[in-house]
C-alpha cells in the first residue's frame, strides 16, 4: 500500500500536491473543486493590506500564454515549455470578507483537504491586523506571501535581497499569529537560500520556494506590452529546472520543511522535486490550463512509479537526489570512453546534425550521416537536435 501523506508545519496532508495562491483558489467554491480534483491542499488568493492594493476589480484581460499549443486528439501530448504571463493580483475580498470565505471553504472541505489563508501586508499595522483577522477563522495553515511578482513596492524590497526585511515580518507574525505558517520567497533575490535561512532563524514554520519571476513581452508591430500594458508575473514549465536548483540547495541547510512552487507541469516534477527535498508541491499554471482534474492523474501516475520502484512512502523520495548533484568543479572533463554513434535505421539524411556540428565531423553519404570520430567533440548538440534521435551517445 503506497501512502503518500505528508506532513507539512505539524499540518497532516493526505498527499504532497497543493493548489498554489491564483485564480483557481479564488473562492471557497473554487477551493473545494481543487480539493475534489486530488489536491491535498488549497492557497487561497493573497489578501493584501489596504495600501497594497490597486484596485479590487481584476484587469480583463490579464492571462497570456506564449509557445503554447493543444495538439487535437492527444490530450497528453501537451507542451512543457511554455510561459504563462498574468496580473492576477490579489484577492479582490476585504478583510471581512477574505475571513468569511476562509470559513466557507473550511466548510466545504471539512477535513478532506488543507485550507491555507495568504497573507501579504505592506506596513507592520497590516500585517498585525491581517494575522488577528485570521487567528478568528478556521483556516488551518497560513502563507506568508511576502514575494508577489504583482506587488511593485514589495518586490523592490525583496528583490533586492533584503535579508533584513524578511525576518523583521516573520518574527512580526510569529507573535500575532496563532496559526503555524510558511514563508514564500521570491526567486529575484541575490540569494533565495540565505533567505530562507533568515526567515527560519526569525521563527518560520515552513518556507515556499518560490513565487514567479515577474516579466513583459514587447509586440514589436505597435511597440507596446503585449496584453494589458504592464511587468506582470512570468512563469511556467520551462521554469522546472530553476525551482529545482533552489530547493535542492535549501534542503542541504534548512530544518523546516519546503512547498515546492515553479514550472510544475506532470506528476514527473512532483517526484523531481521530492528527491530534492519537497515536502509538499504547488501548481498554479497547470491547474489553469489542465483543470482541477489533473491532479488525480498526477497522483496516478505517483502511485504507479512508486509502486514500479519498490517506494512504500514519500519519505523514501524526500532528499535521495541532493547529494548525487555535482559541483561544476566535479564535472568529468574528458571522458575517453564516449562517442557518438548514428542508428543509420532512422536517419533520414536531413541534414540538420550537419549545420549543428561545429567541429565539421559529420557528413551526409548515400547511407545516411556519417560520424568522424577524430573530429567529433562528443558535445552532443547533434543528439539534442536530430528530430528522428539518430544520433546516440555511447559508453565504452
Amino acid at each position: 500500500m503506497i501512502d503518500l501523506s505528508v506532513e507539512f508545519a505539524g499540518i497532516n496532508f493526505k498527499n504532497p500536491i497543493v493548489l498554489a495562491s491564483a485564480t483557481p483558489t479564488m473562492n471557497a467554491r473554487m477551493m473545494k473543486k481543487g480539493i475534489e480534483g486530488g489536491a491535498a491542499g488549497v492557497v487561497a488568493k493573497s489578501l493584501f493590506g489596504e495600501s497594497g492594493k490597486i484596485g479590487r476589480k481584476y484587469p480583463r484581460p490579464r492571462f497570456k500564454l506564449f509557445d503554447y499549443r493543444e495538439y487535437p486528439g492527444y490530450p497528453d501530448r501537451l507542451p512543457h515549455s511554455f510561459t504563462l504571463h498574468s496580473l492576477e493580483e490579489c484577492s479582490s475580498f476585504d478583510y471581512e470578507e477574505y475571513a468569511k470565505d476562509i470559513n466557507e471553504a473550511k466548510r466545504l472541505i471539512g477535513n478532506d483537504g488543507v485550507v491555507i489563508a495568504s497573507l501579504s501586508g505592506a506596513t507592520d499595522e497590516e500585517w498585525e491586523e491581517m494575522c488577528e483577522l485570521i487567528n478568528g477563522t478556521k483556516a488551518d495553515l497560513v502563507e506568508l506571501n511576502i514575494s508577489c511578482p504583482f506587488a511593485a513596492e514589495m518586490g523592490i524590497k525583496m528583490g533586492a535581497g533584503a535579508v533584513d526585511l524578511a525576518p523583521h515580518i516573520v518574527k512580526l507574525c510569529k507573535k500575532n499569529l496563532a496559526l503555524p505558517f510558511s514563508v514564500k520567497l521570491s526567486p529575484q533575490t541575490s540569494d533565495p537560500v540565505t533567505l530562507a535561512k533568515e526567515v527560519e532563524k526569525a521563527g518560520a514554520y515552513g518556507v515556499t520556494l518560490s513565487a514567479r519571476l515577474s516579466g513583459i513581452m514587447i509586440d514589436i508591430e505597435t511597440a507596446a506590452p503585449i496584453g494589458w500594458g504592464s511587468i506582470g508575473g512570468y512563469g511556467g514549465p520551462y521554469l522546472i529546472g530553476y525551482g529545482l536548483k533552489w530547493v535542492s540547495k535549501a534542503y542541504k541547510v534548512l530544518n523546516v520543511p519546503i512547498s515546492a512552487i515553479l514550472g510544475v507541469w506532470d506528476w514527473e516534477d512532483i517526484i523531481r522535486y521530492q528527491m530534492v527535498g519537497a515536502t509538499t508541491v504547488q501548481s498554479a499554471a497547470a491547474i489553469m490550463v489542465r483543470g482541477y482534474s489533473i491532479s488525480k492523474k498526477w497522483l496516478d501516475g505517483i502511485k504507479k512509479f512508486m509502486e514500479r520502484k519498490g517506494y512504500k512512502d514519500l519519505d523514501e523520495i524526500r532528499g535521495i537526489a541532493v547529494d548525487k548533484i555535482k559541483s561544476t568543479k566535479e564535472v568529468e572533463r574528458e571522458p575517453k570512453d564516449v562517442y557518438v554513434e548514428i542508428d543509420k535505421n532512422k536517419c533520414d539524411k536531413c541534414g540538420i546534425c550537419l549545420r549543428s556540428c561545429f567541429y565539421e565531423a559529420i557528413r551526409i553519404e548515400k547511407e545516411g550521416a556519417v560520424i568522424d570520430q577524430n573530429k567529433c567533440d562528443r558535445c552532443g548538440m547533434c543528439v539534442e537536435v536530430c528530430p528522428n534521435k539518430a544520433p546516440e551517445i555511447k559508453r565504452g
